[in-house]
C-alpha cells in the first residue's frame, strides 16, 4: 500500500505510476534489501521529476516512512510538498557567436506563457541527469562540431508567485581539432584492423557523435570487454585533442 499526503494537484493513483520499481502489489519489496531500497530511493527522484515537469519546480518529499502491515504487506507512507505550479515569463540568451539567438530558440522551443518543465528544458539543452550524447540537443549541437569545452548553464530567476524568466548563458570555447589518436591493450588484434573501424581520425573536428559511434563499433567487434570500452580524452592545447582507446581483451 502506497499513500500520499499534501497532494491536491496529483490523486494517490497518478503519483504511484510516477514510481517504476515500487508498486503496491511489490510484496517482495526487500528481499534484497539493498538493491530495493536503491529502486526506492530513484523512485522518489522520479516522483519528483514528475512535479517538476508539470511545472512544481518546489516540490519535494517531506516525510516518508516504510512499515509492515502484517508478515506479507508493507505499507509506505509520502508526505509531499507541491509548492505553485510556475509559467516561463520570458526566456533570455547569452554569450552565443556560433549559433544565432534564433537557431537556439529553435531548438530550445520553450516560450512565454509555458509550463515550466525542468526535464524537457534539460533535454533539449543536453545537461544534467538528461545528457544524452545520442540525442540531438544544443549542447550535441556544439559538441558534435569540434566545441569540446562547451558549456551551457541555465539560471532561473523567480518574477512573481508563478512566473520565472530563463537566462541561458552559452560558454562556447573554442574548436578542438583531433591531434593524434591511440590504441592500447590490444595483444591478439592488430592495430590497423582496429583503426579500419574508428570514426575518429587525426586532423578532423572533434565529434562527440562520432565518438560513441566508435564505441559501439569496437563493442560490436567481439574482442573487447565491452565494460571497459570508453575514450580518454586528453586536450594538448587549446585547439588540440588526443583521443586515447585502452582496451581490455
Amino acid at each position: 500500500v502506497i499513500n500520499f499526503e499534501g497532494n491536491e494537484a496529483f490523486d494517490d493513483k497518478r503519483l504511484r505510476r510516477t514510481f517504476k520499481k515500487t508498486h503496491q502489489k511489490s510484496i517482495l519489496f526487500f528481499q534484497n534489501r539493498k538493491l530495493k531500497e536503491a529502486e526506492y530511493a530513484e523512485d522518489k527522484e522520479l516522483l519528483l521529476d514528475f512535479y517538476n515537469s508539470q511545472g512544481y519546480r518546489n516540490a519535494t518529499i517531506l516525510r516518508d516512512s516504510i512499515y509492515y502491515i502484517d508478515d506479507a504487506t508493507l505499507g509506505i507512507d509520502i508526505t509531499v510538498s507541491e509548492g505553485n505550479k510556475y509559467y516561463i515569463r520570458e526566456v533570455k540568451w547569452g554569450g552565443n557567436s556560433v549559433y544565432t539567438t534564433e537557431q537556439l530558440e529553435s531548438m530550445f522551443g520553450g516560450h512565454k506563457g509555458d509550463v515550466y518543465d525542468k526535464k524537457s528544458m534539460h533535454k533539449r539543452l543536453g545537461i544534467g541527469r538528461e545528457q544524452n550524447p545520442e540525442e540531438m540537443s544544443i549542447s550535441s549541437l556544439y559538441q558534435n562540431n569540434g566545441y569540446l569545452m562547451s558549456q551551457i548553464e541555465p539560471a532561473e530567476i523567480v518574477v512573481g508567485p508563478d512566473s520565472l524568466d530563463l537566462e541561458i548563458r552559452i560558454f562556447e570555447g573554442k574548436p578542438f581539432t583531433i591531434n593524434d589518436v591511440g590504441i592500447s591493450g590490444n595483444m591478439r588484434v592488430d592495430d590497423e584492423v582496429i583503426r579500419r573501424e574508428l570514426y575518429v581520425r587525426p586532423g578532423e573536428l572533434y565529434n562527440r557523435a562520432l565518438l560513441m559511434q566508435t564505441m559501439r563499433t569496437l563493442m560490436g567487434m567481439g574482442h573487447f570487454d565491452e565494460q571497459a570500452i570508453a575514450p580518454d580524452i586528453k586536450p594538448v592545447s587549446d585547439e588540440l585533442v588526443d583521443v586515447n582507446w585502452p582496451l581490455q581483451e
